[in-house]
């Protein structure tokens, strides 16, 4: 996870896929055959769970720690502050998708670029 945030990491959020590089990845399995696309859908769904859990507001595992502070509290959290929190992490996470979605749609363009780019063959040579 630090190594998202570090910068003189080779790892970073520009290289992180969304849903836009999902979807390309799924066309990338599916030419490569029908074993390759279940692979790919067990990991999302496997990385999806693991995601959901992290203690994050809007996600389960946000609530998980809303539910035990209020039980370690003996009351529940007010309600003005679990909307308010939740709806600030609402905000960050779409934005963090539209961030990721805009790198995903770059890489792309420059992938299909880069394959539409051939380079010239060599001329036969002449005796």
């Amino acid at each position: 996870m630090a190594s998202l945030i570090n910068p003189n990491s080779d790892v970073g959020l520009s290289k992180v896929s969304g849903p836009v590089g999902i979807v390309h990845n799924f066309h990338m399995a599916a030419e490569a055959g029908l074993r390759t696309v279940l692979r790919l859908t067990i990991l999302i769904n496997v990385n999806l769970a693991i995601l959901n859990l992290l203690p994050i507001p809007v996600l389960d595992g946000g609530q998980i720690v809303f539910a035990t502070i209020g039980r370690l509290r003996g009351r529940s959290l007010p309600a003005n502050f679990i909307m308010t929190t939740q709806s600030v992490f609402v905000v960050l996470i779409l934005s963090l998708v539209v961030y990721i979605s805009f790198f995903d749609v770059k890489r792309w363009s420059r992938d299909a670029r880069d394959s539409h780019t051939v380079a010239p063959a060599a001329a036969p040579a002449k005796p």
